[in-house]
């Protein structure tokens, strides 16, 4: 997502002008609240990945923070997740939340540096222009100057601000005004900018022009940013362009198809949920089958769970059904619950079991420990006893540590279990753990 709300001056070696100083700041004033709310919710319904399970949950309890608007939690873990996972795939948008977090908190200071750090660092990442915009309303907070980001053209800025305010106060003249932007020889982010402004503002006769610039444009990139601004028209209209290329077989992180799958995952048609349980269950690549699982699970709604039920019975792959399971873990809902109960107790094929028991504690209910604790005591599987010990171990209250220290106690269990139990334990700066591990010494 581009932001308009950017300033950049000429000369780099003196202040921004008083007035375009004025200019800047009313502009950052003048936005409206929902204009603003709805970029947020684009924001946070960014979908991340990671090959590193720890690096994963780390992230997702920070945004689980920034949704929460815990802000000061929120630095504190997106702070953690940059010291501890510099080189991870998602390490921009950490620098992103970690800023964010900062400047909501009132300590704009503290966000300049990891702003520095991203748009340095990462120049190319898809949250670079967000980054840009940030930093233009922390700089104008500290009274520092808005200095320009991209040297070769410091006017960009203007002509997209320009046309976002044209559009925000004219909105059935906006599709007419991007049409020519698009006509006209302007630089690619103007173009990209107004695309996104286009589905914002244009309104459903914008939808036709989305629509064809979703299935023709040859610029890659403009065509990815047509497709997410279709899915945020939230248009019926939307849903059986955006299947129809999300469902083609070439895939890959940052592509056409991936942006639909994107698209319809943030599509607010209750239809969409059918979509992506269609791209699941036939798409022709196993990648965008599984990411559609990964976006479908974090939707809300009930109909997903209804959804994600639905493609356990029916997909038969076991590398695809364990997205399924996985997904099941970022319900709230009982039946996700209960079924995720069943695959951990009786499913044929042992990789689904241990998906199931990793994917209970992701639910984040402290209840759901009782039905870890039951599954330990009947579980004859040593792997999956391991792995059962291990979902135990993500709990951080007195029941969890019963068991542990029971299994450390127990000598009828092997020894590697016991030592992990230990490891476990040790994490915690419990009284009780502390006193029982002392006493081990005696």
């Amino acid at each position: 997502m581009i932001h308009p709300n950017i300033i950049r001056r000429r000369n780099t070696g003196s202040r921004l002008p008083a007035l375009a100083l004025a200019f800047a700041g009313l502009l950052l004033a003048a936005g409206s609240a929902p204009a603003h709310a709805q970029q947020y919710k684009e924001l946070l319904s960014r979908f991340v990945q990671s090959d590193n399970t720890a690096a994963m949950q780390a992230f997702t309890q920070g945004r689980s923070f920034v949704d929460a608007q815990q802000w000061a939690q929120a630095a504190e873990t997106f702070d953690r997740f940059v010291a501890r996972f510099p080189k991870d795939k998602n390490t921009d948008a950490a620098l992103y939340w970690l800023a964010y977090a900062h400047n909501r908190q009132g300590n704009p200071a503290a966000a300049e540096a990891p702003l520095a750090r991203l748009l340095q660092t990462y120049p190319s990442s898809t949250w670079s222009s967000d980054a840009k915009a940030l930093r233009a309303e922390v700089l104008a907070k500290l009274g520092k100057p808005v200095t320009p980001v991209d040297e070769k053209d410091p006017n960009i800025e203007l002509q997209i601000i320009a046309l976002k305010t044209l559009c925000e106060n004219d909105r059935l003249g906006c599709s007419a005004r991007v049409a020519e932007v698009l006509r006209a020889n302007k630089p690619a982010p103007v173009k990209e900018a107004a695309i996104i402004l286009l589905g914002r503002y244009g309104g459903t006769e914008a939808v036709p022009a989305l629509i064809q610039m979703s299935r023709t444009e040859p610029d890659e990139k403009l065509r990815m940013r047509a497709i997410s601004a279709l899915g945020s028209t939230n248009d019926e209209r939307a849903l059986d362009v955006l299947r129809e290329i999300a469902m083609n077989a070439a895939f890959a992180d940052n592509s056409p198809t991936d942006s639909a799958i994107h698209a319809l995952a943030s599509h607010e048609n209750a239809r969409a949920v059918a979509v992506l349980g269609e791209i699941a269950a036939r798409g022709q690549h196993v990648k965008a089958r599984t990411h559609a699982i990964e976006l479908l699970s974090r939707r809300r709604g009930d109909n997903v769970v209804d959804e994600l039920l639905r493609l356990y019975d029916a997909i038969p792959d076991v590398a695809v059904k364990k997205y399924v399971v996985a997904g099941l873990g970022n319900r709230k809902d009982p039946r996700a619950l209960n079924k995720l109960i069943e695959v951990a107790r009786t499913a044929p094929d042992v990789q689904l079991r241990r998906q199931a028991i990793h994917a209970i504690p992701n639910r984040g209910d402290g209840q759901d420990l009782d039905v870890l604790l039951s599954l330990y005591d009947a579980e004859r599987d040593n792997d999956l006893k391991d792995h059962l010990l291990g979902a135990i171990g993500r709990y951080q209250n007195q029941r969890a540590y019963q068991k542990l220290m029971q299994i450390v106690r127990n000598p009828a269990e092997p020894l590697e279990r016991r030592k992990s139990a230990i490891n476990y334990l040790s994490r915690s700066k419990d009284r009780e753990v502390m006193a029982f591990l002392e006493g081990m010494l005696k």
